[in-house]
């Protein structure tokens, strides 16, 4: 009696306790993933739509009440979300959801074109994995700005002596990354033409 008594303490209960712990921590998780759900893809639609603005060149006020109303009135999706145009003082404007490889992972982006499919008008980034610090200073304005008014094909200098039209500052250390984005962009315009003109 006195073995059957330890073989439950020493082997059963400790089972049960796990089993029981298991269970309470997997309901709490669900629960919290459950009811922050819509408020979490709320957040995420928000993000992509900032990004198309920024790509686009528009301006709005940075609440998610100012983004919602900038995007609902300036910004149309077409051919199923495949790009977006905008409707701006200067003209049509087209943004293009675009990824590729990085040095860690995929990057993806919007780019916005002006109406000859050549012009940035913006650029965002949506998402990337590369090193903080270095490659994933591509996420920082003084990068993503440079781009604005600019044409591709585009030609990488050293960080701060950017001055012709296709030139971009490469990231200081991040040499791998300010290529894969550079080979990035440069497709954005031959992309463009063949989805929006069929050329």
């Amino acid at each position: 009696m006195i073995k059957q008594a330890t073989f439950y303490k020493k082997r059963i209960y400790p089972l049960l306790f796990m089993f029981l712990v298991t269970v309470i921590c997997i309901l709490i998780t669900s629960g919290l993933f459950l009811s922050t759900q819509e408020r979490a893809t709320a957040n995420e639609l928000s993000f992509t739509r900032r990004a198309i603005l920024d790509a686009g060149g528009l301006e709005y006020t940075p609440t998610t009440e100012g983004i919602e109303k900038t995007y609902k009135e300036k910004v149309q999706v077409e051919d199923g979300g495949t790009y977006y145009t905008a409707e701006t003082a200067e003209g049509k404007r087209y943004i293009l959801p675009m990824q590729g490889p990085g040095l860690w992972g995929t990057i993806a982006i919007m780019v916005g074109l002006e109406e000859d499919l050549t012009t940035f008008s913006g650029l965002a980034i949506v998402s990337q994995n590369e090193t903080p610090g270095l490659g994933g200073r591509i996420e920082e304005p003084w990068f993503t700005q440079q781009f604005q008014g600019k044409k591709s094909p585009f030609t990488l200098v050293n960080e701060g002596t950017a001055d012709a039209p296709n030139e971009v500052d490469a990231i200081t250390g991040a040499t791998r990354t300010s290529e894969y984005f550079r080979n990035l962009t440069n497709r954005a315009s031959t992309d463009a033409k063949r989805i929006i003109r069929g050329e």
